[in-house]
């Protein structure tokens, strides 16, 4: 039998543990991944600024400022063909091996799923009867088999914990290590920091997948009531296990987060991490105007998100964002780089002058800095990795 290894390696309790040659195959991928962006990436970069770039200008008499206007040229060369293939491998190979070490010690998991579940501080509540809207149900995200709401067992956590795994693994080292909570720590930080005297009694977090950012933002906010809710079953019966090991009271729900079930002017913050790329532009615009129903008068709703805005990219850097939608199942992500919040926000009810968005830079805890929080654009167009796009605003 190979041995585990040490638990504290895997962030808490319940998660996953990796044998020594799960944990070396997840590697051997993640290498390929950093390889690929470190040797290939540059090469990618140039095809497109010195080959096809010209070669559309000469044929159109224009110059290209979309990645739609190259990105048939662009996709028929063998060097960009050579870099999809690369991505889409180590992609798929990462979530094989993670879903093989999850299978390997299911019955383990279940009985502490099962276990931290038994007398809970929080809550889980799930509809079985509830409709999932096409953009979650019909795409597997990210590759992710089965995506997030599909129960392959009774009670199934499955596509929680391979989601937790895969997460941490992928981002290892830049979203808040093993927890993959930066999202929840950065989210919390821009509240402190421009509504530092705000104190919610009462938070709710949209799109919570397993509660990874749920749990940083209660660290945050330790005397409030936590409600979380998703479409995915399996993500939440994990996510509401994982919160109980934490010591986190939380109370789970599967809900659609266009229309939930509670009362209008019910909470203080409403709250979502990386949701809204996962959705559609009518989706979100559905969301927004739910966030302004459920706030009360003085609530603050806040939303960060991937950071990709296609008039701060460049080319390469828009195809690079393009990629996500049209071969990672991410199908709204390049829609969203060009969608107007400010806009979004205003038309479902909240005042033009109360919304705030921009960058933020992602931290691992929990640090109140005004420096964070930026406008403008890497200087050559870059996408800016280690950031988060922040959305955040006031109902009156």
């Amino acid at each position: 039998m190979q041995k585990q290894l040490n638990h504290s390696h895997f962030g808490h309790e319940i998660m996953p543990q990796a044998t020594h040659d799960e944990q070396a195959m997840e590697d051997h991928f993640l290498a390929m991944r950093a390889w690929t962006n470190r040797n290939v990436d540059p090469l990618d970069r140039r095809l497109l600024d010195e080959v096809i770039v010209p070669e559309v200008e000469a044929a159109t008499s224009k110059k290209p400022t979309s990645s739609a206007h190259v990105r048939k040229p662009l996709e028929a060369h063998p060097l960009h063909q050579y870099w999809l293939t690369l991505s889409l491998h180590y992609q798929d190979r990462i979530w094989r091996s993670i879903d093989g070490s999850i299978a390997r010690q299911y019955d383990e998991l279940a009985e502490k799923v099962e276990q931290h579940s038994k007398a809970p501080i929080g809550s889980l509540t799930l509809d079985p009867d509830l409709e999932i809207p096409r953009y979650i149900g019909e795409f597997d995200h990210h590759r992710m088999p089965g995506s997030y709401t599909v129960d392959t067992a009774e009670d199934d956590f499955r596509a929680g914990a391979l989601y937790d795994r895969f997460s941490s693994t992928y981002l290892r080292n830049m979203n808040g290590g093993w927890k993959n909570d930066g999202r929840g720590h950065t989210l919390a930080s821009h509240m402190k920091d421009f509504y530092p005297d705000f104190q919610p009694k009462r938070i709710l977090d949209l799109g919570c997948s397993i509660g990874q950012s749920t749990v940083a933002i209660a660290s945050a906010y330790p005397d409030a009531e936590i409600h979380a809710i998703d479409l995915g079953a399996p993500m939440l019966r994990y996510g509401h296990a994982r919160a109980e090991a934490m010591g986190v009271p939380i109370h789970f729900s599967q809900q659609n987060a266009e229309c939930t079930n509670f009362e209008d002017a019910s909470f203080d913050l409403v709250t979502s991490s990386a949701m809204f790329h996962e959705t559609s532009a009518k989706g979100m615009r559905a969301i927004m105007r739910e966030c302004h129903r459920l706030l009360r008068p003085g609530g603050i709703m806040c939303h960060v998100e991937v950071p990709p805005r296609h008039e701060h990219l460049s080319l390469w850097d828009q195809m690079r964002c393009d990629f996500e939608s049209h071969y990672n199942n991410e199908p709204f992500m390049t829609s969203l780089a060009r969608t107007d919040w400010v806009e979004v926000a205003e038309k479902a009810g909240f005042e033009r002058d109360k919304v705030l968005v921009g960058y933020r830079k992602g931290v691992p805890e929990l640090k109140v800095d005004r420096s964070d929080f930026f406008t403008e654009g890497h200087p050559e167009g870059r996408t800016l990795l280690g950031s988060w796009y922040a959305c955040s605003a006031e109902k009156t």
